[in-house]
């Protein structure tokens, strides 16, 4: 399954990338002090999508410091505390790979996640998850 996705463990260039945030779209310089300012609340509607998707779809768990794929089941497992997700570095950030829409979500920096596909109908087919989630999503 690795090898579908995943080049040395970085998502291939093959996929398009879709970008999920609490913003409709990039944060200008003058609004960057938003991100200092997001709630746990705020922060909880990525940890909605991630449920929504889990009732929804078959989804596994990528370890990128482990280098390991596994089915995920209990999400109150899996999801870290507020407090342990500001502190954690970019090797713990969640990633998990939806197999039957041949798709990858990764958290980023900044309160984003980004959505790797290879179609826009995956795109299409998440929007109302998405926006369930009260997340946005937009594309460059």
């Amino acid at each position: 399954m690795i090898s579908e996705y995943f080049d040395d463990w970085v998502v291939k260039e093959e996929f398009s990338q879709e970008f999920i945030s609490l913003w409709g779209g990039w944060l200008g310089r003058e609004e960057c002090y938003k991100l200092d300012e997001v709630t746990e609340v705020e922060w909880e509607r990525f940890n909605q999508l991630v449920r929504l998707l889990h009732s929804e779809y078959e989804i596994y768990a990528v370890n990128l410091e482990n280098e390991t794929i596994d089915k995920l089941e209990d999400l109150d497992k899996y999801f870290p505390t507020y407090e342990e997700d500001m502190n954690r570095g970019q090797m713990n950030f969640t990633t998990i790979i939806i197999p039957s829409l041949n798709a990858v979500l990764a958290e980023t920096w900044d309160f984003t996640y980004i959505l790797y596909h290879k179609n826009i109908g995956t795109v299409e087919t998440l929007k109302p998850l998405i926006k369930n989630s009260n997340l946005f999503s937009f594309s460059d």
